[in-house]
């Protein structure tokens, strides 16, 4: 399939508003722009996004488990091992390499790269068992999503942040039935669709807020399902709209071609970035320049690993420039 700038400039964009929300975390110690306002459905959209990419005239399945591998799990197993030490000097915590081995194979070093390795290896399972055929993914995709409300409300910790891999199977669905249809949602694709859904979305948002909704998608802690999944399909269906008929950004595009290792350094980044500001003294106290400016030295030292890591050791990553 021929790569899709919209889809990277999308994941650019996405990436950036993680870097955006760990930087505040890290640099203020809480969320200063609402969590629910877009860190949910930034994260949604990527799952969806997974799920487009995965819908093929022809599936493979063992062509998909070889790249669910070399792309997703190899670089898994590298970058939690090399992010561990820094982070827990960072954070002033002992080193315990057998600690450190069972989160990272019990997949508690990385939850969202853990729960999109889990959903895509039981999607495409799924896709290849029932030949592609809509009904049982569609199925699956309730069926997995019901069980992962259940599984949060026992408030422990899974194996492969299983039940978020399960409530993943819904959005992979979406996005692998938005690309089969995609004909179809394009004669909606036009600029006065989106702005009514940017309007239905500040609505919602307004209403969340006022009668105080959580969407934590980790751990799992949403209080109104109906609401949540409203807000996420607007979201996600707005920004693929806008993005399908924005230009090519290059800048943009780049960083969503190498969200994988963004992904992987947004925690440890954002995290030694802050801890350097407050050693010299620009902290805080408030003002959110200061934020925009920790954000700008976050991106850009990201930027530069990642560039550093895609040219001398692309094999790490599981591609090649």
């Amino acid at each position: 399939m021929q790569r899709k700038i919209w889809i990277d400039n999308l994941r650019g964009f996405c990436m950036l508003a993680i870097l955006l929300d760990h930087t505040e975390i890290y640099y203020t110690g809480e969320n200063v722009i609402d969590y629910n306002l877009y860190v949910a459905n930034v994260l949604i959209v990527f799952f969806i996004l997974s799920g487009y990419l995965m819908y093929k005239e022809t599936f493979y399945i063992k062509h998909k488990l070889h790249s669910i591998f070399r792309t997703l799990f190899i670089p898994y197993i590298i970058f939690t091992t090399a992010m561990y030490i820094p982070k827990n000097i960072i954070h002033c915590n002992g080193i315990n390499f057998v600690e450190m081995a069972k989160n990272i194979l019990m997949g508690q070093a990385s939850w969202f790269i853990a729960a999109l390795i889990i959903a895509e290896l039981i999607f495409s399972i799924g896709i290849w068992i029932n030949k592609g055929k809509n009904m049982p993914l569609a199925i699956m995709g309730v069926l997995g999503f019901s069980l992962s409300i259940y599984l949060s409300s026992k408030n422990q910790t899974y194996f492969w942040q299983l039940d978020n891999a399960l409530q993943a199977l819904l959005f992979l669905y979406i996005g692998y039935l938005y690309h089969q249809y995609e004909s179809i949602f394009n004669t909606i694709n036009k600029m006065p669709y989106t702005l009514l859904l940017f309007l239905l979305l500040i609505g919602i948002k307004i209403y969340e807020y006022n009668i105080q909704i959580d969407m934590l998608i980790w751990h799992i802690h949403i209080t109104n399902y109906p609401i949540f999944l409203i807000d996420s399909m607007i979201f996600s269906l707005m920004v693929i709209q806008l993005f399908q008929t924005l230009p090519p950004i290059k800048w943009l595009s780049w960083i969503g071609r190498h969200s994988i290792v963004y992904y992987f350094l947004c925690g440890g980044i954002p995290l030694i970035t802050s801890k350097l500001l407050h050693c010299i003294g620009l902290n805080f106290n408030g003002n959110y320049l200061y934020i925009l400016l920790a954000f700008s030295y976050v991106c850009i030292i990201t930027t530069l690993i990642t560039y550093s890591i895609y040219k001398y050791i692309p094999s790490i990553t599981g591609k090649y420039e």
